[in-house]
C-alpha cells in the first residue's frame, strides 16, 4: 500500500489545470482568427458589389447621353462619393463611349481595390434612338 504525504495532495491537478488553460487558449484563438477571416471576406464582397453598380450606373449614364445626341463619343470619370476619382478610388467609375452602330460603352467601376468592368453594345436606328442594348461583365 502506497503512502500519500500531505505535501503531494492535488500535485496531479496542476499539470491537468495547465492543460485546460491552454486548451481554452487555443479555441479562442481559433475562433478569434474565424471571424476575422470572415469579416475580411465580407468587407471584400461588399467593395466589389459597390464596384459592379458604380460600372452599371457609368453605363447607363453613357445610354441617357447617347439617347440624348446620337453622336456623342468620349471618355469621362464620375466620382461616386465626394472625391471618388482620386487616390486611392475609393469611389469612382470611368466611361469610355466608341463611335459606331452598335456604339460601344465600357464602363469600369472601381471601390477601393476592386475593378469591375461592364461593355455594352448599343444599336440605334436611322434617327438615333436605342432600339436594343446588351450588357457584359468583363
Amino acid at each position: 500500500m502506497k503512502i500519500f504525504k500531505k505535501e503531494q495532495a492535488g500535485l496531479a491537478s496542476l499539470p491537468t489545470v495547465l492543460v485546460l488553460i491552454a486548451l481554452i487558449i487555443s479555441v479562442g484563438v481559433f475562433v478569434s482568427a474565424v471571424s476575422v477571416s470572415d469579416n475580411l471576406s465580407v468587407s471584400g464582397a461588399g467593395a466589389s458589389d459597390r464596384a459592379l453598380n458604380y460600372a452599371r450606373s457609368g453605363a447607363r449614364d453613357a445610354l441617357e447621353r447617347i439617347a440624348r445626341n446620337k453622336d456623342y463619343v468620349g471618355d469621362y470619370d464620375i466620382a461616386a462619393v465626394p472625391d471618388g476619382c482620386l487616390e486611392p478610388f475609393s469611389g469612382c467609375v470611368s466611361v469610355s463611349v466608341a463611335a459606331g452602330n452598335p456604339k460601344m460603352i465600357s464602363a469600369a467601376g472601381r471601390a477601393g481595390d476592386f475593378i469591375r468592368k461592364i461593355q455594352v453594345a448599343a444599336t440605334l436606328d436611322a434617327d438615333g434612338l436605342i432600339l436594343d442594348y446588351d450588357w457584359t461583365e468583363q
